[in-house]
């Protein structure tokens, strides 16, 4: 017969206490049961686990051994019971997420990696689009939270924020422009180049931070709104222009191109906006796992 796992709490009791009435103090319980559960364990057993006389308690060799495993016996048992009373008040439901095109190939599948491990009940499902009509759908309603690239203060109105990571800027140029054999470079190397920057008015908080970049670094750029929706891929191909941008939004294949590093380092930001006052358990569990 396996002992109920009481008996083996009451007797790991005894023998630290190495005495009957402390440990039915601590078990806030009368000494008489506690003296007949041990005897129903040793019955049990089969096996005598103390050697009990008027003035201590001694575990025989069979005893020690219990007390070493009933110990992480019974931490075991509280581990598996808080792992299965921690499912029903786990976070669950559906959170509708939008995740702009720039975080598709590194920041996005992080997130969405790290959110599935800290709240496996929470479903997530998301979508890309432009920073500012992701941002419209979250202050009405349509969207739970937006991973948002470089939005502007007024994109941000109505709405609580938070920097999911500031992205070290990257430029993108064509493999046979002279900056394209440069291990690095400075926004002043772009004096003279032109940016291809957003073509529409809800990725206006991508453009301004290019400029005012830029404009820090001594360099007043000429401009081209990009005629393509690709992040900028075809018109560098074309010879367009050069991109200001962050590397997490491209894969390994850049397709005659290629990434150049700046440095100094400079940072665009990702944000994660959600409408105030919105707050929900599957909201706050995947926040808390940024």
């Amino acid at each position: 017969m396996t002992p109920d796992l009481r008996l083996i709490r009451y007797f790991v009791a005894v023998a630290e206490e190495r005495n009957f009435t402390r440990a039915a103090e601590r078990l806030h319980m009368a000494q008489p049961p506690l003296s007949t559960a041990i005897r129903q364990l040793e019955r049990q057993l089969d096996v005598r686990l103390l050697d009990r006389t008027p003035r201590e308690v001694r575990l025989t060799a069979a005893g020690e051994l219990l007390l070493d495993r009933g110990r992480a016996l019974l931490a075991h048992a509280d581990e598996v019971i808080d792992a299965v009373r921690a499912v029903e008040k786990a976070p669950s439901g559906l959170l509708r997420v939008g995740v702009s095109p720039a975080a598709r190939v590194g920041l996005a599948p992080q997130l969405l990696a790290r959110w599935s491990a800290a709240a496996p009940g929470v479903m997530v499902h998301a979508g890309e689009a432009t920073t500012g009509a992701m941002l419209r759908d979250v202050r009405q309603g349509r969207l739970d939270l937006a991973l948002a690239f470089c939005p502007t203060r007024e994109d941000l109105a109505g709405l609580d924020s938070v920097i999911a990571r500031d992205e070290p800027a990257v430029v993108h140029v064509r493999d046979d422009h002279p900056l394209a054999a440069r291990e690095t470079l400075a926004l002043a190397d772009l004096a003279g180049e032109t940016l291809v920057v957003a073509g529409g008015p809800d990725s206006a908080g991508f453009t301004a931070a290019v400029v005012a970049h830029c404009r820090a670094a001594g360099v007043a750029p000429a401009t081209v709104a990009d005629p393509y929706p690709d992040l900028g891929g075809r018109a560098v191909r074309e010879g367009l222009g050069v991109v200001l941008y962050v590397a997490t939004a491209f894969g390994p294949d850049l397709e005659g191109t290629r990434l150049v590093r700046v440095a100094p380092e400079v940072t665009l930001p990702f944000v994660l906006a959600w409408r105030a006052g919105a707050r929900t358990a599957a909201l706050d569990a995947v926040l808390a796992a940024v």
